[in-house]
């Protein structure tokens, strides 16, 4: 009995014992808290095993007393707490503090001083305002600091004392106007900087200079508009630099060549208009290149990218404006594997930008609009011999031509593919190349860019203002003295520039007008106009613009007032014809809309008229108005023609009335005016073609010489072939009788557009015969009534 009394009360003692170590347990977790080990890893990934207590969204205003000291890891985010006094002193082992999404203002209310061996600080998303002078010098291991999204406007030059081991810091999301270098004096360590979506004013000289060790720098949405050369001075071993979602509206390649080991580059989301011609040279080490969602880029030129030897990935996705790149902008990327450009306004790709890059596995072209009958150059990249793989070509499709619309491009290239090659296409001017209208200042030069998409590449040349040609042989122009009396030099004042750009040098009020651009190849051509207006405002004797029109200034207004410009532009020289084609574009389109809206009469094309005029032939002929394009034929090889074109509208009362429609492609004139235009145009050389043409008569001519020595069994087959003879010569080079009043020695006797052939057949020839002879008897009649038109509106194809 006794044996068993003494067996309950030492079961008794122990069960006390029990309890009170379980009661010892419960008080050193708080309340609500998790107390766990958990994996927890240092700043340089080394894994550890950690005693962690999770008070993470508990509403807490205070932090909880009694922690455990072998605490290492303590996480307070998202309470209430505003201030520590002394709960953290006896955490002599914490390695990481959590303190975001709380209500501090400053860090000296944080009770930090005790923490000798914190590597890792969160104190993001409070309200601090200021980093004060040593406020964090007992932190000598700490190696993160999280101190992002506050409202922090003031860093004191000595605020990061004591941190020499200090290896990341976001400062991103604050109020910073500046960056002091004496900031980082403190932190020869620091690998990773963010400092990003402050509103800076700008980068300075050496603002980073020094940050030796420096690996990673983030300058993201900073409203960043330049980078001065030397900013990044000091920076020998970054590798990866953003420069995300700033105003850079160019690449700072000055900055960028100081840093020597960079290896990722992010400029996503700036305003950048072109990668010009260096942009990105000599950056031995780049590797990964991205160049997203810029909204303005519109072109990638030549030689953009030199001397990458490791660069392996480029993107350049999601540019909405987009549309051409150089076929020698890639060149020498010998080691690039990856090649994103998805979601642009590329049309095509040149066969020689994709051939120039050896080691090129993959592609991506979705979400352009892509033209599947330019496939020749291109196509076989992609084609299933190709070792180059097509990303996401179940979405690559094709935009033209119409019967191709939504097919995969590689099952169009698989399918066409091998035939006779013969998938050339007509040049096309992207939209994006220079806007419809460009003010600028007197005296300064002028680079008016052009650039289009075709296979086989296209040519350019210029109509300049006045008419003239500029090509790539440039046109002689008189620069005026200052004192704008009489001639200073004589110099090529306009030149083209690869691929397409029209340079004037010294731009003068007189330079003002419209200049259109013209990319052709065999297949056709495009044009797109611009018009520029130089301002006088401190031209020579300080002469400003009038507001009124005035005979300086012609181009400013036309005859009727109204706004709208009228050029007309060589499409195609060839020796014997010449392709006119002419636009009308308006300048002001509010008012006359404006009378539209209001139940004015609509205006209507009537009539256009073209004036052909040179040392032998001037006269003027009645063209169609609804057609824009005018194939000019039977010229003289190697001659200078002066063509004018005139275009005129009167008011229909009653449009349904009207025999003819507008031309919806045409923009509506006010009632009763006419426009014109004129330029110069000069013929080429015959080539042997037309010699071989010119001396078919002769030949004929020869021959029935010879046959008059044949004997008399031939006689009445040679008094046949006279009398023919005599036949045609009556008609042959005077068929301009029929819609002239004066014949003229050049045989310019069509108007034809451009479907029509320039030669024409022997076999149809006898056919046209009989029609010239009916036309000759009726033009005969007709010059009795007198009159100098011409109507030629017969030879048209509509």
């Amino acid at each position: 009995m006794a044996a068993a009394l003494l067996v309950s009360l030492m079961a008794s003692w122990v069960l006390a014992g029990v309890g009170v170590s379980l009661e010892a347990g419960r008080q050193l977790c708080p309340l609500q808290c998790v107390c766990e080990t958990r994996p927890w890893f240092t700043p340089q990934s080394v894994y550890h095993h950690a005693k962690t207590v999770d008070c993470n969204e508990l509403h807490l205003h205070r932090v909880p007393a009694n922690l455990s000291s072998d605490t290492q890891v303590l996480l307070l985010q998202s309470n209430n707490i505003s201030s520590i006094t002394s709960e953290l002193q006896s955490l002599t082992n914490l390695t990481e503090l959590d303190l975001s999404q709380n209500h501090f203002t400053q860090v000296s209310s944080m009770g930090l001083f005790s923490l000798g061996y914190l590597v890792t600080l969160y104190l993001e998303e409070n309200q601090i305002e200021e980093l004060e002078d040593f406020g964090l010098r007992n932190l000598s291991s700490l190696e993160e600091l999280y101190i992002n999204h506050n409202r922090i406007s003031s860093i004191g030059p000595k605020a990061f004392s004591g941190l020499t081991n200090l290896l990341r810091l976001h400062l991103n999301s604050n109020r910073l106007m500046a960056i002091d270098s004496r900031w980082f004096e403190a932190l020869p360590s620091l690998e990773i900087l963010m400092i990003g979506e402050n509103p800076i004013l700008g980068l300075e000289e050496k603002n980073f200079l020094p940050l030796s060790h420096l690996h990673s720098l983030v300058l993201a949405g900073m409203g960043l508009v330049s980078v001065p050369s030397s900013a990044f001075k000091g920076l020998d071993y970054l590798e990866s630099l953003s420069f995300y979602d700033n105003r850079l509206r160019s690449v700072p390649r000055d900055a960028l060549s100081m840093l020597t080991n960079l290896k990722f580059l992010d400029l996503n989301k700036n305003p950048i208009s072109r990668i010009q011609q260096g942009d990105f040279q000599n950056l031995q080490h780049l590797e990964e290149l991205s160049l997203n969602n810029l909204e303005e880029l519109v072109m990638v030129e030549q030689a953009a990218f030199q001397n990458l030897p490791e660069i392996g990935k480029l993107e350049l996705c999601n540019n909405p404006r987009l549309s051409y790149i150089d076929p020698q902008a890639f060149s020498n990327l010998s080691s690039l594997r990856t090649l994103l450009l998805h979601n642009n306004q590329l049309s095509l790709l040149s066969g020689d930008l994709l051939s120039s890059l050896p080691s090129l596995e993959e592609v991506s072209l979705h979400s352009n609009p892509l033209r599947c009958d330019c496939l020749a150059s291109w196509g076989p990249h992609f084609g299933n011999q190709s070792h180059l793989k097509l990303l996401e070509s179940s979405i690559t499709l094709c935009s033209t031509p119409s019967h191709l619309i939504g097919q995969e491009l590689q099952e169009v290239v698989a399918f066409g593919w091998g035939g006779d090659g013969a998938n050339t296409c007509l040049p096309h001017i992207s939209p994006q190349v220079f806007p419809t209208t460009l003010n600028i200042s007197a005296r300064q030069p002028i680079t008016l860019e052009c650039w289009a998409d075709a296979d086989p590449a296209p040519q350019f040349y210029w109509i300049t203002p006045n008419g003239d040609k500029v090509s790539s042989e440039g046109v002689a122009a008189p620069i005026i003295s200052e004192e704008g009396r009489g001639l200073h030099s004589m110099k090529k004042k306009h030149r083209l520039s690869e691929p397409g750009a029209l340079v004037i040098e010294h731009a003068e009020p007189s330079d003002s007008g419209v200049y259109t651009c013209v990319a052709w190849n065999l297949e056709g051509a495009d044009t797109k106009s611009v018009s520029v207006l130089v301002d006088s405002k401190g031209y020579g004797e300080g002469k400003g613009w009038s507001d009124e029109p005035s005979r300086e200034h012609p181009w400013l207004v036309n005859s009727s007032g109204t706004g709208h410009t009228l050029v007309v532009l060589t499409k195609v020289v060839h020796a014997q014809s010449v392709v006119l084609g002419w636009k009308l574009s308006p300048r002001k389109e509010a008012s006359f809309v404006g009378q539209l809206h209001q139940g004015a009469s609509l205006s209507w094309w009537t009539s256009a008229t073209v004036h052909i005029d040179n040392r032998q032939i001037s006269y003027t002929a009645e063209v169609p108005a609804d057609v824009q394009e005018y194939n000019l034929t039977h010229l003289l090889p190697a001659t200078e023609y002066h063509v004018c074109l005139t275009v005129s509208s009167s008011p229909i009362t009653n449009p349904s009335s009207s025999p003819t429609p507008i031309s919806p492609s045409l923009p509506p004139l006010p009632p009763g005016q006419s426009y014109t235009s004129c330029l110069n145009v000069t013929t080429k050389e015959a080539g042997f073609s037309v010699e071989l043409v010119t001396s078919r008569r002769s030949s004929v001519a020869l021959a029935a010489v010879m046959g008059s020595m044949f004997a008399l069994s031939i006689m009445a087959l040679l008094v046949v072939y006279m009398g023919r003879r005599v036949q045609q010569h009556k008609t042959c080079g005077h068929s301009l009788k029929t819609y002239m009043q004066h014949a003229t020695s050049i045989p310019l006797n069509e108007l034809y557009p451009p479907l029509i052939t320039l030669w024409e057949s022997e076999t149809e020839k006898e056919k046209e015969d009989k029609e010239e002879e009916e036309a000759r008897q009726r033009g005969e009649r007709g010059e009795e009534m007198g009159g100098t038109q011409i109507n030629t509106t017969k030879t048209y194809m509509w």
